[in-house]
């Protein structure tokens, strides 16, 4: 039978552990052995004249000194140098060796006449058998090395003496040998457990950091290859969407508007599904930071009811909402997206009935329920529909049903507000989730907080250059913009771009705006470009920042920018929004999040 390399691994480590850990105890116990023997020795031929003492003292002390020398090698030579198989058997020997004198001790001045000293080698004898059992018990053959020849030589020297009183020593003795060996065994196997437990603990962790780093590289390099495949498909889409608009406006009736209709609701449709996974990659990346302010549930439910009341009635299913007069800490934007896509789910999974959304006071806070009569969710799928793609009762991958992206975001969503949500289910039943949100007062009004209209853009005659490597998006984005009345100038670099503008500098028709794509050609990147013409240019030019990267890093320094940022596709209206904002704003807020849009 083949060992796995991992259990060898942990059998050199124990090993070496036990040896390392006897050998650090015999260090410090070999002074106190010196000093033991030396009295014990001395003792004895003070009061015995026994010539048999000195002999046995050279030997002793010989021993030690050998046995002192190996460990300082052993401890002073390198962890990585060291062989604790081969240490640890010499270091047996050596114990061996030295009981073995430890043991001739009665034998060599045995006192048969002199109780005092006799008691003296017990106690010396016993003691030193006790004390081995500590410092010994890491290593099994060096346990045994020990005591077994020092209370041998006690009880076969008792047991030779023949008289009762001796005999009953010499028995105690080895019961003694029996009971010291029983507890030193029972500790080599606790504490070689304690280490195996330890080093297999250690293995399963590091095990475990292995899998973690490569399930992190893994989702690294699907991080990597998403964004590099989605910004490859975003730049034709984005480009279509915008020609779609423009053919759209110059079509007004006939056959052939109803043809650029359906193909911009195709467009569409592609659109919705790039930007539910553009947002579970913003969300996983950290850039999307939510607002922590008083916002009203029935504010919230009429924006539902807006956007999904057509929705429902067309399908027959009635969309109730029962919101109280109840407020929430949280972020608006965001917890409209988070009910948006419960409601749009609960719908989509309805037959018949319909969804209720209501509120109402919980443990201190708001619960915040939608309840449908829909088909359920069974209790073994219900802990994987927060999964990204994973739909119920959609294994064939209809397109009608979305790409399972919805429940997806909300879970993010949640754990990014922190608020907790909740799921219950009953196939047939229908299905309710509960989003607990804490309690918020109402803000106190003020009349004067009303924002003056803004011109139109069409007032203001706008220049605008517009900036990226792709042919094709300047041509569309510039269809866009002349669409809505603009002036457009077009480059696909740095160069061109300060070309441009110092062109319609000397035309004494300066750019307006500036519409960069965050990703050019070689290394040039969008925000330097923003950056080096609003320092040519001596002011802070209204400036988008348009992307089709989905790669975490790249979301997060396009947030930390400050600058507006739109993620391809982008329609003609969001752009031309987008725009309109940031002239309003005169640069580019700091706290501009298109999520919500």
């Amino acid at each position: 039978m083949t060992v796995p390399a991992h259990t060898d691994d942990i059998g050199a480590r124990i090993l070496r552990e036990q040896v390392d850990s006897m050998m650090r105890t015999s260090w410090s116990g070999a002074i106190a052995a010196f000093f033991v023997g030396l009295g014990f020795w001395t003792i004895a031929w003070a009061q015995t004249g026994d010539r048999g003492a000195l002999l046995w003292a050279a030997l002793l002390h010989s021993c030690q000194l050998w046995r002192y020398l190996g460990c300082r090698r052993y401890l002073r030579t390198p962890p990585e140098a060291r062989d604790p198989a081969t240490a640890g058997n010499w270091y047996a020997r050596a114990l061996l060796v030295n009981a073995s004198i430890w043991g001739l001790s009665p034998w060599l001045f045995f006192p048969r006449d002199n109780a005092l000293v006799t008691a003296l080698m017990m106690l010396v004898l016993m003691g030193m058998t006790t004390g081995s059992i500590a410092s010994l018990a890491p290593h099994r053959r060096a346990l045994l090395s020990f005591p077994i020849p020092v209370m041998l030589g006690l009880s076969s020297a008792m047991l030779w003496q023949g008289d009762a009183l001796h005999l009953f020593m010499g028995v105690s003795a080895l019961v003694y040998l029996y009971v010291n060996l029983d507890f030193g065994l029972q500790q080599h196997l606790l504490l070689t457990e304690a280490l195996r437990s330890r080093y297999e603990k250690e293995a399963l962790a590091r095990q475990l950091e292995e899998q973690i780093a490569i399930a992190r590289r893994a989702s690294e390099e699907r991080t990597r290859f998403f964004a590099s495949a989605s910004h490859d498909l975003r730049q034709p889409l984005h480009s279509l969407g915008l020609f779609g608009t423009a053919l759209q406006r110059r079509l007004d009736s006939g056959a052939e508007r109803a043809l650029a209709d359906n193909l911009m609701q195709c467009v569409n449709a592609l659109e919705m599904s790039f930007n539910e996974m553009l947002e579970v990659s913003r969300l996983d990346a950290g850039v999307i930071r939510p607002r922590s302010e008083p916002v009203s549930v029935a504010a919230l439910c009429r924006a539902l009811d807006a956007s999904f009341g057509p929705q429902a009635e067309a399908r027959g299913l009635m969309l109730r909402f029962r919101p109280g007069r109840h407020w929430v800490l949280g972020d608006p934007q965001l917890l409209e997206r988070l009910l948006g896509n419960l409601v749009h789910n609960a719908l989509k999974f309805t037959r018949e009935g319909g969804v209720l959304v209501g509120a109402r006071l919980r443990d201190g806070g708001v619960a915040i329920e939608v309840r449908d009569t829909g088909i359920g969710i069974p209790p073994d799928e219900q802990a994987r529909v927060f999964e990204e793609f994973y739909q119920v009762g959609n294994p064939e991958r209809d397109r009608a049903h979305g790409l399972g992206m919805g429940l997806a975001i909300v879970r993010r969503l949640a754990d990014l507000m922190t608020m907790p949500l909740a799921l219950r289910s009953q196939p047939g039943h229908g299905t309710l989730f509960r989003l607990w949100a804490p309690l918020a007062l109402p803000p106190a009004r003020s009349d004067t907080d009303v924002a003056p209209a803004a011109p139109a853009l069409a007032d203001w005659a706008l220049h605008v250059l517009v900036i990226d490597d792709e042919a094709q998006v300047r041509t569309s984005t510039a269809a866009a913009l002349e669409g809505a009345g603009m002036k457009v100038a077009l480059a696909e670099d740095g160069s061109q771009a300060r070309a441009a503008v110092q062109a319609a500098r000397e035309r004494d028709d300066p750019v307006d705006a500036l519409i960069c794509d965050f990703r050019l050609r070689g290394d040039e990147d969008g925000l330097a470009l923003i950056a080096a013409l609003r320092a040519e240019a001596g002011e802070a030019l209204p400036a988008l920042l348009i992307t089709g990267d989905t790669a975490p890093d790249r979301l997060q320094r396009a947030r930390a920018s400050g600058l507006p940022v739109l993620y391809k596709p982008v329609s003609a209206d969001r752009l031309i929004e987008a725009l309109q904002a940031a002239m309003e704003a005169g640069l580019a807020p700091a706290d501009h999040d298109p999520l919500a849009r």
